[in-house]
């Protein structure tokens, strides 16, 4: 690879968009993913890698690798527009990827948020949807107002529950702007389960509010919150952002969050769901983007607080060694294949 540097075995290789993409996209077709889901996803995590998400980039693409061998993903899966209103789409994802479900309908939710003003994508049956900033960021790119939230497998506790009774539910918007969107993406939880797993591989303990052990008590051992439960983000409050979230992702026939399989093992798929709105602010206000980036610009100048801020894209991406060194033999094995057929 043309854009390929690293200094040692255990350094960072750091890529051009392009070459990890690439990478990306043969180490999926060489687990069973068809092509355009395959490139569906990549675009995904290189986007993210490229927006500093490195938690849900290239390394969470192991995840979607191991979900692909194991039948978790349906690799061969084709969305289909299941309804089809004015201002409303419903798309099953077949147990295939939410990224490729969106990819098949982007375009026909950007055309009917200008007709309508308003319009909402419901995704359902759908894998685990990765960094939702990617698709409020691909909404808000087509000069829309975007909000998307998806549901996960039960990873969370709420409201003093002892045990997880939703998922971390991620929520982002994004405002359009020359430059490139001004987005937000969080999780309902105060971290990402990813972290905390990171955590536990690592033998590192975890601030205390991340986490509630199996038995439902505060943890810093990364291990027990794992097998327990996470923490919202600011209590009650983020327990009703959390399941208003989910209730708003399986509108058109995803799985709650304590009714999904776990994304990470077994054979069964979560068949989740995602939502995303798309606004026409000119249908309100021809001059709104204009005033909105006025206020933030004041906002920033005056007061410090940069809301959204637009990040300047990453020309070269690091990749974590052993991350990078799994996506290289899966691609490799799907080339040996090839010379051998």
């Amino acid at each position: 690879m043309a854009g390929m540097t690293s200094c040692g075995s255990s350094d960072p290789v750091l890529l051009a968009p392009e070459d990890l993409e690439d990478l990306c996209v043969r180490a999926l077709e060489a687990v069973g993913a068809r092509t355009g889901a395959a490139h569906s996803l990549a675009r995904a995590t290189v986007a993210a890698e490229e927006r500093g998400r490195a938690e849900v980039g290239a390394v969470h693409l192991l995840d979607y690798l191991d979900a692909l061998r194991a039948g978790r993903l349906d690799g061969t899966a084709r969305p289909r527009v299941v309804t089809a209103r004015a201002g409303a789409l419903s798309v099953d994802a077949a147990n295939g990827t939410a990224q490729a479900a969106f990819d098949l309908v982007s375009d026909d939710l950007g055309r009917r948020a200008r007709d309508c003003g308003i319009a909402l994508l419901s995704i359902h049956r759908c894998f685990t949807a990765g960094e939702i900033g990617h698709y409020t960021t691909r909404i808000a790119e087509q000069g829309l107002v975007a909000i998307a939230g998806s549901n996960s497998p039960a990873l969370l506790s709420a409201f003093g529950a002892k045990t997880a009774v939703t998922g971390t539910n991620p929520l982002s918007f994004a405002l359009p702007h020359p430059e490139g969107p001004r987005m937000f993406d969080q999780a309902a939880s105060a971290t990402a389960w990813v972290n905390i797993r990171d955590a536990a591989d690592r033998g590192e303990q975890i601030p205390e509010g991340w986490a509630i052990d199996p038995d439902g008590d505060p943890t810093t051992d990364a291990a027990a919150g794992l097998a327990g439960a996470l923490l919202p983000f600011g209590g009650a409050k983020a327990g009703n952002i959390a399941f208003m979230i989910e209730l708003l992702a399986a509108i058109s026939g995803g799985s709650f969050s304590l009714e999904a399989p776990a994304f990470d093992s077994g054979d069964e798929p979560p068949q989740v769901g995602l939502f995303a709105l798309a606004i026409d602010p000119t249908a309100f206000d021809p001059d709104f983007t204009h005033r909105a980036e006025a206020h933030l610009q004041r906002v920033a100048a005056e007061h410090g607080a940069d809301f959204g801020r637009c990040k300047e894209r990453r020309a070269q991406i690091a990749v974590p060694a052993h991350v990078f060194d799994t996506l290289t033999r899966t691609a490799a094995a799907d080339r040996s294949e090839e010379g051998t057929s």
